[in-house]
Order: C-alpha cells, then sequence, then structure tokens
C-alpha cells in the first residue's frame, strides 16, 4: 500500500535521516537536496521502504505511515494494517453469458467481475493489468466494491454525456454504416430518455444531436501517423439547458424511465406511427449496447430495460407499422417484369437495371454489388460464370461516416468472402453490360460522374418500376437478395444455398427465406395430388378388406 511517509517536513526525514539515506544506497549530493521531489514522482520508491522487510537498513521514522487523506467520496479507510492486493489471471466459463471471470482479493475479501471478451479494452486481460498495476501504485482502495480509486467510477454522468463518450470510444471499431446506424439510434435515445415531467423536444433537435454525437475523425501525419477523435458538434443553448435538466443520471435509470424511452424511440417524431419492425429493434438494440457498456465499465449494475417483445404489447408494436414487411417475394416471371421495367430513357436507368439482375440473380448485397470490379467476374460464353466476392462498398457517401479508405473496405463478415456461381441468364446480362460499356478492367459499376451509385436513387428505381407492373409490395436493393434466398431455398439443398448467401443455415432460414408470390396455386395442385394418392391406396385396402371378409364368411 502507498503511504505518504510521517516525519519531520513533508515526508518525515530530518535532514541527517534524509543524508544517511541518500549515503546507503549512492545516491549524488545533488540528490538529496530534491530527495522530497524524488519520493513525490516515484510511487514505486515509497512502496519499496514504506512497507519495510525485517532486513530493511531503512530508518524505523520512515515506516511511522499513515494513510492518504481521502477525499468528499465515500471510501472505507484500510488502517492498522498493510494493504494486500492479490489478482487471478482471467477465468472462462462458456455456458456464461459474459464467460470471462476476473478474482481478486483486498485484504482477503474477494471481489470478480464478468466480462464478455477477453481482449480489448473492456476486456477481462485489460482490466486485470489495471489492477495489477494499481495494486503497486495506488493506495485508496474502496473496500465495498474492491477497486482502486482511479478505477472506481461515478455514477453521476449523464445520459446523453455517457452517449457522447461511448459513440466517441467506439467509433474506430464501427464500420461507416454501423457509424450512421449508432449516431441515429443514440440520437434517439438520449432525447426520449428523459426524466418525468420533461417537455417535448423539438424535431429539429434530433438532427442538432445526431452532429453533436458524431466524432470528427482525423489523421495527423508527423514521424508517425496517429488517430485522434474530436467532438465536431455543440449544443445551442436552449438544447444545453434542456439537457442539463432532463436528461437522467445513469444512477437514475429504472423501469418507467426506460419503458418510457422504449415506447417514444418506436414511434415516429412527427404523426406517432410507429417504425417498421426492424427500425424499432435496431433502434433499442444500439442503446441497450451502450447501456451494456457502461455495466461493463462499473457505471451501471444492471439495464432495467423493459421487456415489450411479447403478448398484446409486442402485437400492437407492429400492427401500427406503416412499413410492414409483406413476407412476399416476386416469382421468377415478375422479378424479370420488375428489372425490365427499370430501364428507361434516363442514362441512369441502365446501371440500376444490371445492379437489380447481379442481386437478384446471385444473391449478393447491394454494397458488394457496387464493389465489384471486372476481375471478379468470370463469364464463359457459354453456361455457368461466378463472381468472386472480396470487398463492400461502405454505403455511406461524405466525410462524417468515413474516409477516403474506408469507402471500399473488407466484406460484412468471414463467410461473405465467396465465390458465388450465376446462371447464364446473368452471364449475358453482364457481358451485355461490358460491351455496352467498354469497360476493359477496374470497377465495374460507376456512374457518368465517376462516383458510386446510391442506394436511395437505386430504391427510386425500383419502386418505380415495380409500379409499373403493378407489384403490390415495395421491392427494395436488399429485398432483392431475399427474393433471390427464397428462390434457392425452393430449389436447392438449403446448405448449399446458404452457402452462396455467406450466411449460416440459422440466419438464411430465420430472415431470409419468404414466401414466393404464386406459390400457393403451386402449393395447392401438390397437395390435391398428393391426397388423391392416399384416397386411392385406402380405397384400395377397403375394397381389399371387405374381400377378405368376405371369403371368411363363406
Amino acid at each position: 500500500m502507498l503511504y505518504p511517509l510521517s516525519y519531520e517536513g513533508k515526508y518525515g526525514f530530518s535532514s541527517s535521516q534524509t543524508e544517511d539515506l541518500c549515503s546507503q544506497h549512492n545516491l549524488s549530493t545533488t540528490f538529496q537536496s530534491n530527495f522530497t521531489a524524488f519520493l513525490d514522482c516515484s510511487p514505486l520508491f515509497k512502496h519499496a521502504y514504506a512497507t519495510r522487510g525485517s532486513n530493511s537498513t531503512m530508518p524505523r521514522a520512515i515506516h511511522q505511515a499513515v494513510p492518504i487523506a481521502q477525499s468528499n467520496e465515500r471510501w472505507e479507510e484500510m488502517t492498522g494494517r498493510l494493504l494486500k492486493v492479490t489478482v487471478s489471471r482471467p477465468n472462462e466459463f462458456p455456458d456464461r453469458k459474459r464467460p470471462y471471470v476476473v478474482r481478486w482479493r483486498v485484504n482477503g475479501r474477494a471481489h470478480w467481475r464478468s466480462f464478455a471478451s477477453l481482449k480489448g479494452r473492456n476486456g477481462a486481460e485489460s482490466f486485470c493489468s489495471m489492477l495489477d498495476v494499481a495494486a503497486v501504485n495506488e493506495s485508496a482502495w474502496n473496500a465495498q466494491t474492491g477497486l482502486p480509486k482511479s478505477m472506481s467510477t461515478t455514477k453521476s454522468v449523464s445520459v446523453a454525456t455517457f452517449c457522447q463518450t461511448y459513440i466517441r470510444d467506439e467509433w474506430t471499431r464501427l464500420s461507416p454504416s454501423s457509424r450512421k446506424s449508432y449516431v441515429e439510434a443514440l440520437a434517439s435515445f438520449v432525447l426520449s430518455c428523459a426524466r418525468a415531467n420533461a417537455s417535448e423536444p423539438p424535431y429539429e433537435w434530433r438532427r442538432e444531436v445526431r452532429h453533436w454525437l458524431t466524432p470528427n475523425s482525423c489523421n495527423q501525419t508527423d514521424d508517425s501517423i496517429t488517430h485522434r477523435i474530436e467532438n465536431q458538434g455543440q449544443l445551442t443553448p436552449r438544447l444545453r439547458t434542456w439537457l442539463a435538466k432532463n436528461s437522467p443520471l445513469l444512477s437514475e435509470l429504472d423501469r418507467e424511465i426506460l419503458f418510457e424511452a422504449d415506447r417514444k424511440m418506436r414511434s415516429r417524431p412527427r404523426g406517432g406511427a410507429l417504425y417498421a419492425p426492424n427500425t424499432q429493434r435496431r433502434l433499442t438494440t444500439v442503446a441497450k449496447t451502450a447501456l451494456g457498456s457502461a455495466v461493463d465499465r462499473g457505471l451501471l449494475d444492471t439495464i432495467p430495460w423493459p421487456r415489450r417483445d411479447r403478448g398484446a404489447t409486442a402485437k400492437s408494436d407492429f400492427r401500427g407499422s406503416q412499413e410492414m414487411d409483406s413476407g412476399v417475394v416476386p416469382d421468377i416471371a415478375t422479378l424479370l417484369q420488375i428489372l425490365d421495367a427499370l430501364e428507361t430513357q434516363q442514362p441512369g436507368s441502365h446501371l440500376y437495371r444490371i445492379l437489380s439482375y447481379v442481386c437478384g440473380f446471385s444473391g449478393l448485397r447491394p454494397g458488394e454489388a457496387i464493389a465489384l470490379t471486372v476481375e471478379d467476374l468470370r463469364l464463359p460464353e457459354v453456361g455457368w460464370g461466378s463472381i468472386r466476392v472480396q470487398r463492400a462498398w461502405s454505403g455511406v457517401i461524405g466525410g462524417m461516416w468515413n474516409d477516403d479508405s474506408e469507402n471500399i473496405g473488407e466484406p460484412k463478415t468471414e463467410r461473405s468472402r465467396r465465390v458465388v456461381p450465376i446462371p447464364s441468364l446473368l452471364v449475358a446480362e453482364l457481358r451485355n453490360w461490358l460491351a455496352r460499356t467498354e469497360i476493359q478492367s477496374g470497377p465495374l459499376f460507376m456512374t457518368r460522374n465517376g462516383t458510386r451509385p446510391t442506394q436511395s436513387n437505386w430504391r427510386r428505381a425500383l419502386f418505380r418500376a415495380g409500379s409499373d407492373v403493378a407489384w403490390p409490395h415495395t421491392l427494395t436493393p436488399y429485398g432483392l437478395r431475399r427474393t433471390n434466398a427464397s428462390h434457392l431455398a425452393q430449389s436447392i439443398p438449403i446448405a448449399e444455398a446458404a452457402d452462396r448467401l455467406g450466411h449460416s443455415v440459422e440466419v438464411l432460414t430465420k430472415h431470409y427465406v419468404k414466401r414466393v408470390a404464386g406459390q400457393t396455386e403451386i402449393s395447392n395442385q401438390i397437395l390435391e395430388r398428393f391426397y388423391e394418392v392416399g384416397t386411392q391406396s385406402s380405397a384400395r385396402s377397403s375394397i381389399h378388406r371387405s374381400s377378405s371378409a368376405r371369403r371368411i364368411r363363406s
């Protein structure tokens, strides 16, 4: 334990004791005059001599130690004996939600904390290392939590401030599209999570809060490259006052506050209509993830988020959505009609038509299709070809969410690196596209301005084409991937379909496979034939039993 030493002067050493101590350890005369400064800047030196052993040559006056004066926080003083801290290496318990556990003892009292990951900033090994360093360098330890003062955190931080800090800490780890999603979700959480009787925040504040939460990432190059994250926006006085008054502290979060926050986050700011189910889940999941980080950092004990995913509440949440997923995808004939209707007099329509062909008949994600190059294609004159997927477009535009090096990055998952077989129909369309554009190498899909096509324009083109052929449901660029997944699941083994899409079988069946339009009548015909066979078999068995009974009676 690090104690300030009790002696004449600041550290209790008389001039003769100081001179004797320095001479024993071959310290220079110049150093003797600065001995107090040395003790101030060298906690390891103080620790070594404050915890004197039986064979120490230090004067006994040095060992008259008293604890460091405590701050105004509620610390339980540990006096009367030396502080003993023992830290065990992380243990793994695979069956737990947070499988990595660090155990340590402070003066014999056991403490423990569990973690979701072993490595990383919030991992078990990092926490264990901080305890090891604190055991040598720090004296103020909380007897209740078992943590040193430097690692103990008060719960006086507001929800708004914590969300800004959380985004800044996670920024470099998130992909560009995830950054945008996280900022939008946490902006909604900051304005929805308010104390009771708080005034309703104006709609215009959402944009301001998003700007305030978004860090400004910039690289500075000297002899080496350093990465600096700064706050990008400032709040107006009115919004700053509202947050200071109404944003609750993390310690104040309870089920009532979070229930209201959950309810508000599921509804649109204007009109009160519910978001689509997927949007509701995305917004609330990001908020829960941020609060989970607060638990890992010791700012919260638990996440008192109420459950709304069952019973009548869940039904009302989804019934009021204006963007309900129909669960129906077009069949092959209807899909071809929609894709052909994409081509108009507009020069860009040819680009969105070929992109839709790629996603509709290969199952690529929109970002994977946009990032394709000529070198990724194998297009034989006859038969099936293939597309090699090894990169993806970030899906966002502008320096707010990414920089130039992040526009094209790695695919979403390791499974996403794959070679996808493509039918001769798509091979012919791609060969025609190369002949039309005269592209020899490099990016396959670029606009006339030399930029990547945007999904917003692509979505509008699909919506117009669907309306032209009277398709009653909304078809999006990502919906083309679900359409292909549904076609594959009905035609080939499910494991092969999952491999082509870069997913596990469980993810494919849970999120991607939909009902194909027109299959009801086909299914009825299949079942009708099945029932006819069963009826005929039952009739033959009845006739056989009747004839057998007559023979027995005769």
